[in-house]
């Protein structure tokens, strides 16, 4: 079965579609990744985007326009470039405007944001989408959820490192999984582009590489509250957003130029995943397999090469696995949705929550002939 996974993560710089092929399930899922490309969002709705998920105050009215913009944009994208029988099942993970848990209040929930209505009515596939609520709702944190993915794809001793918006790590234990957000990914590092230079983010490390590390800033970083929680934990943009650019690292401004501070918070993310892998995972670690978009800065990449050398014997991307670093998120998601499908857990212990089928789904005009042809998997 073909599965057109989106994913809209708290980079905020665009969406990512993989069509991916999967067959069976659980641990005898086969995959294939058939095709992945990216969408860039307009100026407008990207910014749009930053501000409903930034804790600024904003109006109903505001929030409904940008979560339909968002539906028509993901709909006006797939559509354009994929024709309806290229694919089955649609799955969107949502765009992440406010996560509680990531705050400490749980209580609160989690609220991901793109009219997934707009999707079915444009291309009457069943839609498989918002897997983080039914964790929340089963005690979890809502993340990470890729963790099963890679579970269920690596073998025992792997450390899988995502960069994206948020980094994450997961570690696959004898007959454990341990998963959790480590701090910053791609995060701090496109807000000073943005905010410097209107640049979405820093393409091929060019601001980094004119700058100069400040080891000052990045030990005073170093002793935020987050490092030193024990997972299981997650984190977003409501803590490292802009709030946490003006407040921690603005202020070094003057003192250094602005590609210092770019170069800086660009150790700072490899940093922190180094000393998170350092403090929880206990494990011997066999292999470090790094994905995610912060794959295509080389100078994250060589800081990350760098402190993580000693740490397990060898360091590959997921590309070295036959999986597109890019598309690595999309593929996790599908897995999940696949999962979903076939009526089975969707989370793990990694997110604090008791297991539980996770995603909401809209049937399509086949959902009858795909729930009959999943009858025939191997799981």
């Amino acid at each position: 079965m073909r599965f057109l996974s989106i994913v809209t993560g708290t980079s905020s710089d665009g969406a990512d579609v993989s069509l991916i092929d999967l067959k069976g399930c659980g641990r005898r899922v086969k995959f294939k990744i058939i095709n992945y490309t990216s969408f860039r969002y307009p100026e407008e709705l990207r910014r749009e985007l930053l501000k409903v998920s930034s804790m600024e105050c904003v109006t109903a009215e505001e929030f409904s326009k940008v979560h339909w913009d968002l539906g028509r944009f993901l709909a006006n994208a797939i559509v354009s470039s994929f024709n309806v029988g290229d694919y089955d099942v649609v799955v969107y993970s949502g765009y992440t405007a406010y996560h509680g848990p990531s705050l400490g209040k749980r209580d609160y929930g989690t609220l991901q944001i793109g009219e997934v209505s707009e999707i079915y009515a444009r291309t009457l596939k069943t839609v498989v989408y918002d897997f983080r609520t039914n964790d929340v709702a089963a005690g979890g944190l809502g993340a990470p959820l890729i963790a099963l993915s890679d579970s269920l794809i690596f073998d025992e001793g792997t450390l899988t490192v995502n960069i994206g918006g948020i980094s994450n790590v997961t570690y696959i234990g004898r007959n454990r999984v341990i998963a959790f957000d480590v701090g910053p990914g791609n995060i701090l590092i496109n807000s000073l582009t943005d905010y410097f230079y209107n640049e979405p983010y820093d393409k091929d490390g060019l601001h980094a590489s004119n700058g100069h590390v400040i080891r000052e800033l990045i030990l005073e970083l170093m002793q935020d509250k987050y490092f030193s929680q024990q997972p299981p934990k997650n984190t977003g943009r409501e803590y490292f957003g802009l709030s946490f650019v003006k407040d921690r690292i603005l202020p070094y401004l003057g003192r250094y130029s602005r590609d210092d501070l770019i170069r800086t918070v660009t150790r700072f993310t490899a940093e922190c995943i180094r000393d998170q892998v350092k403090r929880f995972i206990n494990g011997p670690i066999r292999e470090i397999v790094i994905g995610g978009g912060g794959t295509r800065n080389p100078v994250l990449m060589s800081d990350l090469r760098e402190l993580l050398g000693d740490l397990a014997p060898r360091i590959t991307t997921f590309k070295d696995h036959g999986i597109d670093d890019l598309a690595r998120e999309g593929l996790g998601f599908a897995i999940i949705a696949n999962e979903t499908l076939h009526l089975r857990v969707g989370n793990t212990e990694a997110t604090g929550g008791s297991p539980i089928i996770l995603g909401k789904v809209i049937p399509g005009s086949d959902f009858l002939n795909i729930i009959e042809s999943l009858k025939n998997d191997e799981c």
